[in-house]
């Protein structure tokens, strides 16, 4: 069956909307409330005179690429602290390698002191976090399930190969159009 020449310019276009709605299926917003961009606020606690705002990217910890960002609020004031010293360790399953103190800095963003956690298996983990600010000296616990890295996002793959191919089928249209052209011209 052929496509009368106006149809084809269509499957490209086609095929790019069908991308982007793969790509939109790929990201759903999981309605979770977020913190610092795209990182999800795991734990809030109150301890001495400190509210902690613990979030983590991704969404979910998983084994050597978590991302723990803290904020720290005076409860008698509401103001955010950006003078602290902040230390992050952590203890996990038997097999796991325990790490820290890991000093949290806050020279990107200075409501909030990050850092990368190092995560060397899947499993539970207890978080411990320090912080020493003129206030006094607080330690909160943070329990993590660690997952293991997650493979390639077979739908991000999919819509990837979905826009070569629509670019593919309109270059080659573009290219057959342009020597029909030229064969009438000659």
């Amino acid at each position: 069956m052929r496509l009368p020449s106006n149809g084809r310019r269509l499957i490209p276009w086609l095929l790019a909307l069908l991308s982007v709605a793969l790509l939109g299926i790929a990201s759903p917003d999981t309605g979770i409330a977020q913190a610092n961009g795209k990182a999800t606020l795991i734990a809030i606690q109150e301890q001495g005179p400190y509210r902690f705002e613990v979030s983590i990217l991704p969404a979910r910890a998983i084994v050597n690429s978590t991302h723990l960002s803290l904020r720290v609020v005076a409860l008698e004031s509401e103001e955010t602290l950006t003078e602290a010293e902040v230390n992050i360790s952590a203890a996990g399953p038997e097999t796991a390698n325990r790490f820290g103190p890991i000093v949290a800095d806050n020279d990107v963003l200075p409501q909030f002191f990050e850092t990368t956690l190092p995560f060397s298996v899947p499993g539970p983990w207890q978080v411990t976090i320090n912080v020493i600010t003129e206030l006094g000296d607080e330690t909160i616990q943070v329990p993590m399930e660690v997952r293991a890295g997650q493979p390639i996002n077979l739908i991000l793959v999919a819509a990837i190969v979905v826009a070569v191919i629509a670019v593919g089928v309109w270059t080659f249209d573009r290219i057959r159009a342009g020597m029909r052209r030229r064969r009438a011209t000659a």
